[in-house]
């Protein structure tokens, strides 16, 4: 009697086993196949802007841009076109930030990347004329920098990746 038990629990254990893996695996593997919930790769963010002079043509409710130039040093683009562009003599790499203006002393600040496909494509999103709906154009997807640079249209389904920001005597700190 007690052979036959220890049978049957051997049996038991090794269906239950058995269907722990499969349930382990199987869905793993299907989210593989139909996963667009790619992270944007890491860079290093680390900027100092002066709010007077750096950013002080950049308006409450306004864009502006940092992308890098063919030296790797950030310039600053205004959503305005008769605010001219500013060299910043720090070092921005990818494609970029995109900096709001929410309050006079509150910014939110975007990394440019598409969060489609991220670590794939790269694509560097394109800023519309209000500099607060930027496209991808790779997949055309579309955010909303003023809600969190949440999915206003997709395939993305990942909002913009945040970056750290905040004030102290003037200077807006950008980090990761």
């Amino acid at each position: 009697m007690h052979q036959t038990l220890m049978m049957i629990l051997q049996r038991f254990i090794t269906k239950l086993g058995l269907f722990f893996i499969l349930t382990l695996l199987i869905p793993g593997n299907y989210s593989c196949h139909n996963d667009n919930h790619d992270v944007v790769p890491y860079i290093p963010v680390n900027l100092i802007l002066d709010i007077q002079t750096d950013l002080g043509h950049l308006g409450v409710g306004e864009c502006a841009t940092i992308v890098p130039d063919e030296q790797g040093f950030g310039t600053i683009s205004f959503t305005h076109p008769s605010y001219p562009e500013i060299r910043l003599g720090q070092q921005v790499y990818g494609n970029g930030l995109i900096l709001y203006r929410m309050a006079q002393y509150e910014f939110a600040v975007y990394d440019k990347t598409c969060t489609y496909r991220a670590s794939t494509d790269y694509c560097a999103l394109e800023m519309d004329e209000t500099g607060l709906i930027p496209r991808c154009p790779c997949c055309g997807s579309e955010f909303a920098i003023p809600i969190d640079g949440a999915i206003a249209s997709g395939p993305a389904v990942l909002p913009l990746k945040a970056y750290s920001a905040y004030i102290n005597s003037y200077q807006l700190y950008i980090s990761n």
